[in-house]
């Protein structure tokens, strides 16, 4: 099937949306259709087989004009160019996530699959206009909503009448393949972070706490250059590494050399890419699924959302606070009790095989071709 992915972000990029479609996207091709990633004119001059360490590549287009995030009136020209390039090319199903796009492909008749990740709340005025007046979501047109977690599926039925048979839940996944080790007693473990250095997602909290546990290392892999040497002007004590964020095909590199992976997020208020919006109630964050894929022992604050996957004791540990001297002493007793953290570390990593991007991409595209 010749499939079109229109998306209107930096690609290739370390950002969490790119990563998740070009893996997406990679996974499509690798099922044997014709696939083509439409984007801007953005992103880093890579391909993405390297950037991403795909196996099979999408086609990638990067339409010339747009050299910069397309917002104002490029936001919806882009979404026309875009349309417009995959209609030359014959596509015969589109994906998106972009909400004008959508619409002007119901417009045309066209097949497509809408990816809903959070609320509607920071589209603009004409949007929430659009899908408050107009029945856009149950067009006979849209094939599926792909909802990323079961709040988003009750939002799209509670504030847009979606059919709930239209809508189906396939969460994130990870691209990385680890082989499985034990851990071992140790006087000092390395404690990772992978991912944004928005306060929201913990990196401040990840400074109090390595500034109060000089026993283990700490280390922050996120961020660009620039936030990186920001941050690095707070008071960073000696057991903590800050680095900017590495390209997808590096990250097993780094996350291999960790004993205990990090995800403190901020229940209450948990900001998207930008530092906009609340993406708490929402969230599939893809670091998640990387961590269950490592194979290594995950420590998370109490995110509702996160107990889709996760099981505390189970598969992971979960703490019910952001308070230093509770995560110093789960830390603490992870040391006392090693076999128990070996079962946990395995079963997050046999749960990972549930979730590659090839089960994502077959869950995806499952639908009645009629």
């Amino acid at each position: 099937m010749r499939i079109c992915y229109l998306f209107n972000s930096s690609t290739p990029s370390s950002n969490p949306g790119s990563i998740q479609v070009v893996n997406t996207c990679a996974a499509i091709s690798e099922l044997s259709h014709d696939i083509r990633l439409i984007v801007p004119n953005t992103g880093l001059n890579l391909s993405l087989k390297k950037f991403y360490g795909i196996k099979k590549s999408p086609k990638l287009i990067k339409l010339k004009y747009f050299k910069k995030f397309p917002l104002g009136l490029n936001y919806y020209l882009f979404s026309i160019f875009s349309i417009f390039n995959g209609i030359c090319n014959n596509s015969e199903l589109y994906i998106t996530r972009n909400y004008f796009t959508l619409f002007l492909l119901i417009l045309l008749k066209k097949k497509v699959i809408i990816e809903v990740h959070h609320d509607l709340k920071n589209e603009g005025r004409l949007i929430n206009i659009l899908y408050k007046y107009f029945d856009i979501f149950n067009n006979k047109n849209i094939i599926k909503v792909v909802a990323i977690t079961n709040p988003v599926k009750k939002y799209l039925i509670s504030n847009f009448r979606v059919d709930k048979k239209k809508i189906e839940i396939i969460p994130s996944a990870s691209a990385l393949k680890f082989k499985f080790n034990k851990i071992k007693k140790k006087k000092m473990y390395n404690i990772g972070y992978f991912g944004s250095l928005d306060s929201s997602k913990g990196s401040d909290f990840i400074i109090k706490l390595s500034n109060k546990d000089k026993k283990n290392k700490y280390f922050i892999y996120g961020g660009s250059k620039e936030e990186v040497l920001r941050f690095k002007k707070k008071n960073i004590p000696k057991n903590l590494q800050i680095n900017q964020s590495v390209q997808y095909s590096r990250i097993k590199k780094n996350m291999s050399k960790m004993d205990i992976l990090l995800m403190p997020s901020n229940p209450k208020k948990l900001r998207s890419l930008g530092g906009i919006g609340n993406i708490a109630k929402y969230t599939s964050p893809i670091k998640l699924f990387d961590y269950l894929a490592s194979g290594k022992i995950i420590i998370t604050s109490n995110l509702k959302v996160f107990h889709e996957i996760l099981q505390n004791n189970k598969n992971c540990m979960i703490i019910n606070n952001l308070k230093t001297d509770a995560w110093i002493k789960v830390i603490n007793n992870l040391k006392m009790k090693i076999p128990m953290v070996n079962t946990i570390k395995k079963n997050a990593y046999n749960l990972s095989k549930d979730h590659t991007y090839i089960k994502r991409a077959q869950r995806i595209l499952k639908f009645d071709h009629h």
